[in-house]
C-alpha cells in the first residue's frame, strides 16, 4: 500500500511559526493547478502500481482550492494510479475558509477526512501566531462541517506558547474534547530558523516557557485526552479507536509515498526525492520535462536510523526481530548496548523483543533517538 501527498503552497497570510514552503501571491494559482495535473501524469509509474490507500491535501492552505478542482485532482489520480476502494482522503482546512456553501461543495467530493488548523482557543494566542481566524469562527467551522455529515475530523493544537497559563491550557483541552471530534494533533511550538517567531526569540521579544512548564503541559494533555477516550498512538497524535490518521501511519511505517507540488517529498522504499521549493520553477515542469526534483539514495544506516526515529515515536515501537531481518547484525548489537541505559532510567520500556518510549521518554525523544543512531 502507498500514499499520495499534494502540497498546495498558497496562503492568504503567513503564520509566524511556519517554515513550510508557502506563498501569498495568488496570481500563480491557475498555472500551478495545471502544472499539478501534469505532474500527476508524469509520476504515474513512480509507485510501481502499488495500491493507493491514502491521499492527503496539505499546505499551505488547500481549503483555498475550489472543491470542484479538488475533485478533478482526485479524478486524475484515479485515472493514473490504482486506488483502493474507499481510500482515506484528507484535506487541511483553515477555519476561516469554511462556510455552509464550502462545506456543501466539499461534501460532493471524495474527501472523507478533515484536518482543521485551529491551533488555539484564545484570540490573543491566535493574534500572536498571526492566524487569520478567530475562536468563534473555528467553533462554527466544526459545527458547519459536522452538520454536512463529516464524522472524521482532526484539529491541530499548539502548546508551549509564550505566557500560556495552566488554566488556559486546561480550558483549551476541555474545549477541544467537547467539540466531538475524532482526532487531535498537538505540537509543541518550535522556533524554526528564519521564521518570525525565531527572529523575535533571538531579539528577546519572545520568551519560550521553561522546560518544566512544557513538560507539565505535555503530561496534562496526555492524561486528559486519554481519560476522554483518545489514544496516543504517536507522540503528537491522539485519535479515537478506528480514527487514527492512516496517511501519517504510512509515513511512520516507512511505506512508499508520492509527493506532488513544490517542496513535496517522495519515498520509494530505497530513495528520497523532493521537488524544488520554487513555484516559478515548478510551473515550468511541463516545458522542462522534470527538472524540478532532486534525489538521495538512502544507505542501510540511513534506513535504520529512520526506522528508529519513526518507530519510537509511535505506540507500535521498534522490533528487534524486524531489525535483524532487514539490517546487518551489528545494528541490533549496537542498539542493544546503547538502549540499556534508557531502560534503566525509565525512558524506554521493553516488552519481549519490542521497545517503546515511556511518557518520560517521549518528552526527550529527539535526544534519545539521536544517541541510538548509528
Amino acid at each position: 500500500m502507498a500514499g499520495i501527498y499534494i502540497h498546495y503552497p498558497f496562503c492568504k497570510s503567513r503564520c509566524y511559526y511556519c517554515d513550510f514552503y508557502t506563498i501569498t501571491d495568488s496570481s500563480m494559482k491557475a498555472p500551478f493547478y495545471e502544472a499539478l495535473l501534469y505532474e500527476i501524469t508524469l509520476r504515474k509509474d513512480f509507485l510501481k502500481h502499488e495500491p493507493i490507500e491514502t491521499i492527503y491535501f496539505g499546505g499551505g492552505t488547500p481549503s483555498l482550492l475550489d472543491p470542484a478542482k479538488v475533485n478533478q485532482v482526485l479524478e486524475t489520480i484515479h485515472k493514473h494510479f490504482s486506488v483502493v476502494n474507499l481510500p482515506e482522503i484528507t484535506i487541511e482546512i483553515n477555519p476561516d475558509d469554511v462556510s455552509k456553501y464550502y462545506a456543501r461543495q466539499l461534501k460532493q467530493t471524495q474527501v472523507n477526512r478533515l484536518s482543521l488548523g485551529i491551533q488555539a482557543f484564545y484570540n490573543y494566542h491566535l493574534r500572536l501566531m498571526n492566524r487569520r481566524h478567530k475562536v468563534m469562527g473555528a467553533l462554527k467551522a466544526v459545527d458547519t462541517l459536522q452538520a454536512e455529515g463529516y464524522d472524521n475530523i482532526s484539529i491541530d493544537l499548539i502548546y508551549g506558547l509564550p505566557e500560556m497559563t495552566k488554566a488556559e491550557w486546561e480550558k483549551t483541552l476541555n474545549k477541544a474534547v467537547k467539540m466531538n471530534i475524532q482526532h487531535i494533533s498537538a505540537y509543541h511550538l518550535t522556533y524554526e530558523e528564519g521564521t518570525v517567531f525565531d527572529k523575535l526569540r533571538k531579539s528577546g521579544r519572545l520568551i519560550p516557557p521553561d522546560e518544566d512548564i512544557s513538560l507539565w503541559q505535555f503530561n496534562t494533555m496526555t492524561d486528559f485526552l486519554e481519560n476522554n477516550d483518545f489514544i496516543q498512538y504517536e507522540i503528537s497524535n491522539f485519535g479515537k479507536m478506528g480514527r487514527f490518521s492512516k496517511h501519517n501511519i504510512n509515513y511512520w511505517q516507512n511505506k512508499p509515498y508520492l509527493g506532488l507540488g513544490p517542496a513535496a517529498h517522495s519515498f520509494d522504499g530505497k530513495s528520497r526525492y523532493w521537488n524544488i521549493s520554487d513555484i516559478s520553477k515548478y510551473l515550468r515542469i511541463e516545458r522542462k520535462n522534470d527538472d524540478i526534483r532532486e534525489k538521495e539514495i538512502l544507505t542501510s544506516s540511513d534506513r535504520f536510523n529512520e526506522y528508529l526515529m519513526t518507530g519510537l515515536r509511535t505506540y507500535w515501537g521498534i522490533d528487534i526481530a524486524h531489525i535483524k531481518r532487514h539490517f546487518p547484525d551489528k545494528n541490533s548489537d549496537e542498539l542493544l548496548k546503547t538502549i540499556g541505559k534508557y531502560i534503566e532510567s525509565g525512558h524506554i520500556k521493553a516488552e519481549g523483543k519490542k521497545y517503546y518510549l515511556t511518557r518520560k521518554g517521549m518528552f526527550i525523544s529527539d535526544k534519545i533517538t539521536a544517541e541510538l543512531f548509528i
